[in-house]
């Protein structure tokens, strides 16, 4: 006999330390006339509602933010198919939860926080969770240069 019932996802969590954030566009302008931003990080896997953030570095006048945040991304993933599994209702009407497949895919974005009008967006970043790039052993060879397609993957 054959067993033709569909594969089950195995659940995961992904755990993304967020420490310091460089060159980050000075999107204000301060009081005082300097150029600034109020900087935090939005993280969420590709498809999934649930989204988490860091706290807010306020006033940075050079870019840089320092955060020291764990951000934590519960996930359910079938590593023969590479794909990421999200089972959600369609609605709150709906009696039974939708499946859906898609690539697992870690999107990070940095914000400028505003308080009296909407969060300005300054740049995102799109991590393919199953063509990673090898880490670097030290932090001078962490560039971008280890994105390129050439560059050893490991696969996930």
């Amino acid at each position: 006999s054959f067993d033709i019932s569909p594969r089950q996802p195995t659940e995961y969590e992904l755990r993304v330390i967020v420490w310091n954030t460089y060159d980050v566009k000075l999107d204000e302008t301060s009081i005082t006339g300097e150029r600034m931003s109020d900087i935090y990080v939005k993280g969420w896997m590709m498809g999934v509602d649930d989204r988490e953030h860091t706290d807010v570095h306020y006033r940075s006048l050079n870019g840089e933010g320092n955060f020291n945040w764990r951000l934590l991304f519960p996930f359910g993933y079938i590593p023969a198919e590479n794909e990421l599994v999200v089972r959600k209702k369609e609605h709150f009407w709906s009696l039974d939860r939708t499946e859906k497949r898609m690539p697992a895919i870690l999107c990070l974005q940095v914000w400028d926080n505003d308080l009296f009008s909407a969060d300005d967006f300054l740049g995102t970043l799109e991590l393919p969770l199953t063509h990673m790039p090898q880490p670097a052993k030290k932090a001078d060879d962490c560039t971008l240069e280890i994105m390129n397609t050439s560059s050893p993957k490991i696969k996930m």
